[in-house]
């Protein structure tokens, strides 16, 4: 006589009794409130568990592959390459932390991960070096000189404050272009965490300098 086999059943959809002893044996087991009775004989072979955890370890390679490719980039970025920032992600989500010298190269950084193929959502958490005890003054003084050195930006136009780190730009121009290049001039200075634009353009202040000419002369007619 052959020797049976007690530890494969054979290949196959289970047959209308082993179905009926496998509900049987179900329902006499004390399931809890999370537990799922109407599990599929799949999970019981193990098989489906398996397809799971390769669909979950799957995943999570996408996740490393996608921040391993990104972190690629800035470590080969010609502005960027020499500050050694770090790049977490997961989920389509992007987090880089380090620490660089310009609000510029921060922007670049977070700009380079939002166009990046599979990046929904980025975490900017970098940290931008003051190089010690640099001063307003010494803020200033470098926006002054970045400005100076545009092409794009007239001094006599356009002129810079620095409060704490935020750098305000003063004055009126007729070239909103120029507005906008003072601000990406300005981010390029070290120590500069913020710039904000007070600057007004001329058909604007024009405007605002007419209303107070006119509200004026109605004063002085109700007088």
């Amino acid at each position: 006589m052959s020797e049976k086999n007690y530890f494969h059943r054979p290949a196959g959809s289970p047959q209308p009794r082993e179905r009926e002893s496998q509900k049987a044996q179900l329902e006499s087991l004390s399931h809890g409130e999370s537990k799922d009775v109407k599990r599929k004989i799949a999970y019981q072979t193990g098989e489906e568990d398996w397809e799971e955890k390769a669909r979950s370890a799957h995943g999570k390679e996408g996740h490393g592959e996608l921040q391993s490719r990104f972190q690629d980039v800035l470590d080969s970025d010609k502005d960027l390459k020499g500050y050694g920032l770090n790049v977490r992600g997961g989920g389509g989500e992007v987090e880089i932390s380090g620490i660089v010298d310009t609000l510029s190269e921060s922007k670049r950084a977070e700009e380079l991960a939002a166009s990046f193929p599979g990046v929904q959502k980025v975490v900017n958490d970098l940290t931008i070096s003051t190089d010690g005890n640099i001063t307003d003054a010494d803020v200033t003084k470098e926006v002054r000189e970045e400005l100076n050195a545009d092409p794009r930006v007239d001094l006599s136009h356009i002129g810079a404050e620095a409060h704490g780190g935020a750098v305000i730009l003063m004055g009126s121009t007729e070239n909103p272009d120029e507005i906008e290049a003072a601000k990406q001039t300005a981010a390029k200075a070290r120590g500069v965490r913020k710039v904000v634009s007070q600057v007004k353009l001329k058909d604007d202040f024009d405007m605002s300098l007419e209303g107070i000419f006119h509200s004026q002369v109605r004063n002085d007619e109700e007088d």
